[in-house]
């Protein structure tokens, strides 16, 4: 490769570079997948690969996992801040632990490879996977009972596995005796470090030919170049204040984590300071993981063809608090570190920047939106005895593949969680090569039906399967997840999605519903395990989707004659097929009955003359309500709702369906357009509970104040003491 010594306005090179960077990550991931042995890291696709600078910044992520990419810079800035001038050429180093600059989770191993050229350390690159085992309480390591992390997994920090090419046998002997299944798990590790020598040969290689300056200088104009692009495109979003709630079950109730994001020119402020306090239970999460989280999905609606690299986590801020549930300290227990909050987080977030972008005129028309993403996950650990006497353990992560949510302009995808392209590539494993690699039999294995994310748009159907076990006395399983009872919701009035399900159905045709979080689920011969995942919501009333797609949907068993009746309103003839005008009839009358049974706005605009409103020009607030001057208005009706800076939904009259008893009893409430009677939010909370959500761009908050000649409130940002940047 001839390049010139400047390449800072060169627009050749820099791609160049990307493109090698991917590739040679691309071939590590190849090296794992032809050297792993468990079919989680060669099927299901759970391990990656990040190429990285001298100093920890990520150049380029590859494979499956996104979330891994943030993460990997966490380990190897760890690494170099505790080991610094002794890290050599030849090292290699594996961490696991949360706590002390490991990865995601302790079952997620982290090896670190400092990559030299003559005598120059040039670049790192990180290889992560999930183990079958990493010790602990529990076989899988996630002890869904543990009350601190000692109990959790055998605990490493960075750490040599590799000494100037020579292996650190103490190491591999501690990691041996530690864990369960120490031969297989011995292998998975080796296909990391396998992994991370091609990807380090290919790398000296490219720094050769290109030279080290050249390679560093380009690397530089390729992180400045994509934060140029993201800073652009942030700045055409709206200023304002974005809230919303993620919601977490514990304990037969919930844990509420407020997330706001500040949009303040080219900045992008993310605060969970009000986040409630760690627990002693295994889903606490650290502030780093979210910001590996929430940098790649930022990039899925900001810029969605930008690469991968250190610009997605460099322009965005974390607050949080130390000691609580999103930036847990010792001892709290990580082993779902990514998992229950984290992804309750991620949706939350992902549902702020969405409200922001949609009440941006410059930025809503050319983005996808979305419901808010399921947040959910099904995963069980089955541990069984082998012919040898070993224990070993199968992790099924087919409850991660629930139905997405649904979008703007079409419904969501079956078996996947986002609507909208990412670089996650998590597959669903064949049933042949898990039947051969493991001791059971699938019984069956397809989409859910029944409840869904109802909407204009609809959400996809999650995975449903039933198992039994084959060629052994018996499997035993510790099982994980979450959306047990508290559905994900919808967008622009679509209905909250489905809940996950577990079921034992044993041999003497008896079914016991089982717990999300048991422990000790023993399968007999004869018994068999069933899975029903949870799905996103809908977008959307119902009642505007298009009649034939419910017939289809009616047709194809998503759906059955009560909900096409009753949620969708529509109405068939003896034959079976569509009646248009009866349909027509039947949906104003539900519209009709809602605003009959609807409580009170809690707020409702007073306005005399609505044409001077309506004259005003329009800007978005949210699907389905504009900005006339300082009044919020219901867009296909013209009803006016509320007045700045309030929020818009305490003008909506409201209607309650119940969902579950606990709590006082938690509904969907919907917010109705006071004049036709369509859902324009459908939130879910307990009775007793205001709006989930808020938007307030900054001409909203504004607007009454400026037009009686007062100042402008501030938009909510952080400050000193109210939490804590969380910063690399």
């Amino acid at each position: 490769m001839n390049v010139q010594t400047d390449i800072l306005d060169d627009p050749i090179v820099p791609e160049i570079l990307r493109t090698r960077l991917e590739a040679i990550g691309q071939e590590a991931g190849a090296a794992v997948e032809q050297t792993a042995i468990s079919p989680i890291v060669t099927e299901s696709k759970d391990y990656s690969v990040t190429i990285l600078d001298a100093d920890g910044s990520v150049l380029s992520g590859s494979s499956a996992m996104e979330i891994q990419f943030g993460v990997a810079m966490h380990c190897v800035r760890t690494t170099i801040e505790v080991h610094g001038e002794s890290i050599a050429d030849g090292d290699l180093f594996i961490a696991n632990d949360p706590h002390s600059g490991g990865g995601v989770h302790p079952q997620d191993v982290v090896i670190q490879k400092p990559v030299f050229l003559k005598g120059r350390r040039v670049a790192w690159v990180a290889l992560t996977a999930h183990m079958m085992d990493m010790g602990g309480m529990v076989p899988g390591s996630s002890a869904v009972k543990a009350t601190e992390c000692y109990q959790e997994a055998l605990r490493l920090p960075p750490v040599r596995l590799i000494r100037r090419h020579e292996e650190v046998k103490d190491i591999w002997n501690l990691i041996a005796t530690n864990i369960r299944s120490a031969d297989y798990v011995e292998m998975d590790i080796r296909s990391l470090v396998i992994g991370g020598t091609v990807a380090a040969r290919k790398i000296e290689e490219l720094v050769g030919e290109m030279g080290l300056s050249d390679f560093r200088s380009a690397s530089r104009t390729l992180l400045g170049r994509a934060l140029a692009v993201l800073r652009e495109r942030i700045g055409e979003i709206e200023d304002g204040f974005y809230a919303s709630m993620a919601r977490v079950e514990y304990q037969g109730g919930l844990l509420n984590i407020p997330c706001s994001l500040t949009v303040a020119g080219d900045r992008l402020i993310y605060d969970f300071s009000e986040a409630p306090p760690q627990v002693p239970h295994f889903f606490n999460s650290k502030a780093y993981i979210l910001r590996a989280i929430i940098g790649p999905r930022m990039r899925e609606l900001v810029a969605p063809g930008l690469p991968i690299n250190q610009a997605l986590y460099d322009v965005i801020e974390i607050v949080t608090k130390p000691g609580t549930l999103v930036d847990s300290v010792m001892p709290a227990p990580i082993a779902a570190a990514h998992m229950d909050a984290a992804m309750a987080v991620d949706g939350a977030a992902w549902q702020c920047l969405q409200l922001a972008i949609h009440a941006s005129p410059g930025a809503a028309g050319r983005r996808m939106l979305t419901a808010p993403a399921p947040a959910a996950y099904g995963v069980g650990r089955w541990n069984y005895l082998d012919n040898g006497g070993q224990r070993r353990v199968y992790t099924v992560l087919d409850g991660a593949m629930c139905g997405s949510s649904a979008g703007h302009d079409r419904s969501g995808i079956d078996l996947k969680t986002s609507m909208t392209g990412t670089g996650s590539k998590m597959e669903l494993a064949d049933v042949e090569v898990l039947e051969a690699a493991y001791p059971i039999l699938f019984r069956d294995r397809g989409v859910t039906g029944g409840k869904h994310g109802y909407g204009r748009h609809r959400s996809g159907a999650g995975c449903c399967e039933a198992f039994q076990p084959h060629l052994v006395d018996s499997i035993t399983g510790n099982l994980t997840g979450t959306k047990a009872w508290f559905p994900a919701a919808g967008a622009a009035g679509g209905h909250p999605g489905a809940t996950i399900r577990y079921r034992l159905a044993r041999a003497d045709g008896s079914v016991q519903k089982l717990d999300i979080k048991a422990v000790g689920v023993t399968l007999e011969p004869g018994d068999h395990f069933e899975l029903h995942c949870a799905s996103g919501g809908g977008f959307g009333d119902p009642l505007d989707r298009d009649a034939e797609d419910v017939s289809n949907d009616l047709k194809s068993g998503r759906i059955d004659a009560t909900i096409a009746d009753d949620i969708y309103g529509v109405a068939f003839s003896a034959d079976g097929e569509v009646d248009r005008d009866a349909t027509a009839e039947l949906r104003d009358l539900i519209r009709s009955d809602r605003l009959k049974r609807a409580r009170p706005a809690q707020n409702p605009a007073a306005v005399n003359d609505l044409s001077a409103i309506t004259s005003q020009p329009a800007a978005p607030l949210y699907p389905g309500v504009i900005q006339h001057g300082d009044i919020a208005v219901a867009e296909k009706s013209g009803a006016p709702l509320a007045v700045s800076p309030g929020n818009w939904l305490d003008g909506c009259p409201i209607l309650d369906t119940l969902l579950d008893e606990r709590g006082g009893g938690l509904v969907m409430r919907a917010h109705l357009d006071p004049l036709s009677g369509r859902i324009l939010f459908a939130d879910v909370l307990f009775a007793d509970e205001g709006p989930s959500m808020e938007v307030r761009p900054q001409r909203w908050a504004s607007k009454r104040n400026s037009d009686q000649g007062g100042d402008s409130p501030p938009i909510r940002e952080w400050s000193e003491g109210n939490g804590q940047r969380a910063q690399e």
